[in-house]
């Protein structure tokens, strides 16, 4: 896994640099939503999302720009032309970049004192303990192998991890067929 602190982040010639206090007026309507004490609980959570391709990726800037402080980003893809109708970090720019890496800058762009992890290799079932961080709040499963999503689920089960489940359905056809 690779953190690079958020003071390292990329900041565009359009916008300054953000202060302490930017995250009251990033993040102000969240408060106004859920109230002070869920977004100080956001600001404080580790969430892991596990895939970042076509319904992962839209679920991670969707985490950013809900003022969580921690993600830790799990996909060994790279962004592929193919990716362009339905995947957020598919741009001319960005093709053959780890989809991760290309998230991550992003998010610190929406964020820039957000933490990101990011991890190139795909979850397994043999893997789940060292791709999974022990200080993660929650487990967001975005993963299409059928296999691996089982796997994770009950991984995170037997932990009392909350996950949640979403995504191509496992790539199946008929996801009321699934069983966990």
């Amino acid at each position: 896994m690779t953190a690079v602190p958020p003071a390292q982040a990329a900041s565009s010639a359009h916008t300054p640099p953000a202060q302490n206090d930017d995250y009251e007026l990033r993040f102000g309507g969240i408060r106004r939503l859920y109230g002070a004490r869920a977004l100080a609980y956001f600001r404080r959570a580790h969430v892991v999302v596990a895939g970042v391709g076509g319904v992962g990726s839209w679920t991670v800037e969707a985490l950013a720009r809900s003022g969580i402080g921690k993600l830790t980003l799990i996909d060994l893809d790279d962004v592929c032309v193919s990716n362009i109708n339905r995947q957020l970090p598919a741009l001319d720019g960005t093709i053959g970049r780890p989809k991760v890496e290309v998230l991550a800058e992003r998010c610190r762009t929406i964020q820039p004192d957000i933490e990101v992890m990011t991890d190139l290799a795909f979850v397994t079932p043999t893997n789940l303990a060292e791709r999974i961080p022990a200080d993660c709040d929650m487990v967001v499963d975005a993963i299409d192998s059928m296999v691996a999503k089982t796997a994770l689920i009950a991984w995170c089960k037997q932990r009392r991890l909350p996950v949640i489940v979403v995504g191509a359905a496992g790539g199946q056809t008929d996801p009321t067929r699934i069983r966990v």
